[in-house]
């Protein structure tokens, strides 16, 4: 399952995914993970979950997050869920329409190994692609 958090810029996304994944620790039957390029923001996610700040790993297009994502779940199998916060900057986006390549990747990831993915995208509905909005 694919979940996405999306506004404009501004529009309380990060805190609303931040709430998300410290409220899924009281359910998820596994580990959690929170992908975030800014560092800021490792205080408020809970100590329980695996919070990993980006830039730390020169993590930049879709072919590299795909590839990292893979890394995670091939070394630990435990994982349930993973947030990835803003998207579009994680891949070098230009446009809401770029984020297509990656949501169809982490769909394979997904199917294969049934983990919840909640994603940020920082755009208007009205812009939102539609290979997301098909899955909303």
């Amino acid at each position: 399952m694919i979940e996405f958090v999306y506004g404009s810029k501004g529009s309380g996304k990060t805190k609303k995914m931040i709430d998300m994944a410290n409220t899924a620790l009281e359910t998820c039957e596994g580990d959690v993970i929170f992908l975030n390029d800014r560092d800021k923001y490792r205080v408020k996610v809970d100590t329980k979950i695996r919070f990993i700040n980006m830039e730390e790993f020169g993590i930049s297009g879709v072919d590299q997050l795909f590839g990292f994502l893979n890394g995670l779940v091939a070394e630990n199998y435990d994982i349930k869920m993973v947030f990835i916060d803003n998207l579009l900057r994680l891949i070098n986006a230009e446009k809401p329409a770029d984020v297509c390549g990656m949501v169809e990747k982490i769909q394979k990831i997904n199917e294969t190994h049934e983990i919840k993915f909640v994603l940020s995208i920082s755009c208007a509905e009205e812009e939102m692609p539609e290979c997301v909005t098909n899955l909303i």
